[in-house]
């Protein structure tokens, strides 16, 4: 049990280390949701692929970009499937209680769902709880999804 309360600690002290507090709307600058990237190639190629502007689908004032008419028609037809988890922010920072903007090559494919981290480090202490992180980030995304979101650093 220390040894979780230490870790989480650390991992806390790692994602705040790298913050900058200013406050960004998710799509003030009506950029594309997820840096770009297609959502539907985390799920069905397993891998991280920029979408192209031209195929666009907007969710719940997310757009996103995918890579082909075909792809667009396969999300349209069940965006819930392929959208990522907590609206592509950082899902070890959502557990934490905080809202911070992802690396969209980061990601990890759980249970038919994608998760997206802000660092590399993020991602390894979610791999080492899988169910327990998305346990406390599902429990906290109802208070997190009304912060303001955190940028990090040099990004």
């Amino acid at each position: 049990m220390r040894l979780k309360h230490a870790l989480s600690t650390a991992l806390a002290f790692v994602l705040l280390a790298g913050v900058s507090f200013t406050s960004i709307g998710a799509q003030a600058s009506k950029e594309p949701a997820i840096g770009g990237y297609c959502p539907v190639a985390y799920i069905m190629a397993g891998k991280a692929s920029k979408g192209d502007p031209k195929f666009t689908s907007t969710v719940d004032g997310q757009t996103y970009q995918l890579t082909n008419e075909m792809v667009k028609g396969m999300f349209d037809k069940e965006p819930g499937k392929f959208t990522p988890s907590y609206k592509g922010y950082c899902a070890t920072a959502v557990a934490q209680g905080m809202k911070l903007e992802s690396n969209p090559e980061l990601f990890v494919v759980e249970g038919g769902k994608t998760y997206l981290f802000s660092s590399a480090q993020a991602k390894q202490m979610f791999e080492m709880d899988k169910k327990g992180t998305i346990a406390k980030a599902n429990a906290n995304w109802p208070k997190v999804a009304k912060m303001p979101v955190s940028k990090m650093n040099g990004q």
